[in-house]
């Protein structure tokens, strides 16, 4: 008897999930936009903005040059640290690989402030 209910308790459970899963799918179309500017309208604007430089072009004014970054440094110069770098291990330490998810203890050269401390 225990039996018997222990399986009518079962079926009852898989056919009450089972339609709790079997809901119909819909999908939402998109809708049709309708414009009440005409294209050339668009263009002109487009050109009119250009023109003025109020374009904008992802969020940002599109007449904001940026200015290329100017080194103060000669080339020597920068080879020389860079090979000062690798010698004390700067450049080692900067580009361990610490992914390997185990609790390792990483000392920094003696050169080397980190920017956390």
């Amino acid at each position: 008897m225990k039996t018997t209910t222990l399986f009518a308790a079962l079926a009852l459970t898989l056919a009450a999930s089972g339609a709790a899963l079997a809901q119909e799918a819909t999908y939402e179309y998109p809708q049709q936009v309708t414009s009440q500017t005409s294209r050339a309208n668009v263009m002109a604007e487009v050109q009119q903005a250009r023109a003025n430089g109020t374009l904008q072009i992802n969020h940002e004014v599109a007449n904001t040059r940026s200015t290329p970054a100017v080194s103060t440094l000669t080339r020597a110069e920068v080879k020389a640290q860079t090979l000062a770098a690798i010698a004390s291990g700067e450049v080692a330490y900067l580009n361990r690989d610490n992914n390997d998810f185990q609790a390792k203890s990483f000392a920094a050269p003696a050169g080397v402030r980190m920017a956390a401390r």
